[in-house]
């Protein structure tokens, strides 16, 4: 089996629909940067350039089974060939070659990798730009997971470096006012997105201990390691961190400098599911738990639930988001039912693959002309 191509089609849910295609006539599928979204680094017309420039005059003509050795040679380089590419573009192949793979075996990518310890997992709700908002405008929004069966939730300040401790007690009664509203043993974190500074990400730690934390995600920015492990040592609240991460090299630094309780990475952020997979045995090597990052509906999300789902220590819920999914009914119908949630969990189809049922006449209608 050769690969004959690998083409993107831009649709309208923001996201562009990635397949690997070989001579066999099996393909994977994986979603890359859409034209209508502009997100730094990962836009389409930088994926697509790496695409035509780079992955394409590498990987057409190559057996799409030996992921590995593609994997390394797209994020390390080989020989004469020394592209290094960014995490996320490695990301996006990775997760095709493991759908294709897993077609071609018969076989769900969760049993390739060694088998699920379980197949129903529980997604956590998580809403964000709390910064924009007022209390009551979040309570909303956690309303409105609550009212579609999600029992487990976190909030996002989405505050970013940039914002350094611009309005902690506006946050502190946003997740006092959400805490008072959900059951107590209903689970709940909160996401400063890089927003505190050391001292405030502590004092504001203490404040919703009191009040009934789960996880405190990302409390100070992501490069300031040791201030990450000055907060982890000062608070009881489990503290996490790693969804901005890319490969296991960083995820060793941020092990041995930050030493957070939890490791969030993102299926595409950290390189894909072989890296992430590594990152997971890693993890459970220095008996880290693990809780990854990637909200949205549709192919690569399945590609961060069945990486996960391998997982023995992998007990806390999966992130997932509306704001980051498109329409799901078009996601629904583009990719199947089996991706989305149920009763606030994903249910594993034992189908090949990730499991994903392409309606082709749904990509033609929601393609971007």
């Amino acid at each position: 089996m050769k690969i004959t191509d690998i083409t993107v089609t831009p649709l309208r849910t923001n996201k562009g629909l990635l397949r690997i295609q070989t001579d066999a006539g099996v393909e994977g599928w994986a979603e890359a940067p859409g034209r209508n979204r502009i997100v730094p680094g990962r836009n389409s017309a930088v994926f697509e350039a790496y695409l035509e420039t780079i992955i394409k005059p590498v990987l057409v003509g190559e057996d799409p089974l030996q992921i590995d050795r593609h994997w390394e040679t797209l994020a390390n380089g080989k020989e004469d060939m020394l592209y290094k590419l960014p995490a996320g573009v490695v990301g996006v192949i990775d997760v095709a070659l493991w759908d294709l793979l897993g077609k071609e075996a018969g076989l769900p990518v969760y049993t390739l990798m060694g088998g699920a310890a379980r197949k129903t997992i529980q997604l956590y709700w998580s809403t964000g730009s709390g910064w924009k908002m007022q209390p009551e405008e979040m309570l909303e929004l956690v309303k409105k997971g609550w009212d579609s069966d999600f029992r487990a939730f976190k909030i996002r300040m989405d505050w970013k470096g940039w914002r350094q401790d611009a309005d902690p007690e506006k946050d502190y009664q946003m997740f006092k006012l959400v805490r008072e509203f959900l059951p107590q043993e209903i689970y709940l974190g909160f996401d400063a997105n890089n927003g505190y500074s050391v001292s405030t990400a502590i004092t504001q730690g203490h404040r919703f201990e009191e009040l009934g934390i789960d996880h405190f995600e990302e409390p100070i920015p992501n490069y300031n390691l040791p201030g990450l492990k000055q907060v982890a040592d000062a608070l009881d609240v489990a503290v996490s961190a790693g969804e901005q991460d890319a490969y296991r090299w960083w995820f060793h630094h941020l092990m041995l400098l930050g030493d957070p309780d939890i490791l969030q990475p993102d299926i595409l952020g950290a390189g894909g599911p072989s890296e992430v997979k590594r990152i997971y045995e890693m993890a459970t090597t220095l008996d880290k738990p693990v809780m990854p990052h990637s909200p949205q509906a549709g192919i690569n999300s399945m590609a961060s639930l069945h990486v996960f789902s391998t997982v023995q220590n992998g007990t806390r819920p999966h992130e997932f988001s509306t704001e980051f999914s498109g329409p799901l009914d078009d996601v629904a119908e583009l990719y199947g039912e089996v991706v989305i949630p149920k009763d606030g969990n994903i249910v594993l189809s034992d189908r090949p693959g990730l499991g994903i049922e392409l309606n082709e006449s749904a990509v033609a209608k929601l393609t971007v002309k």
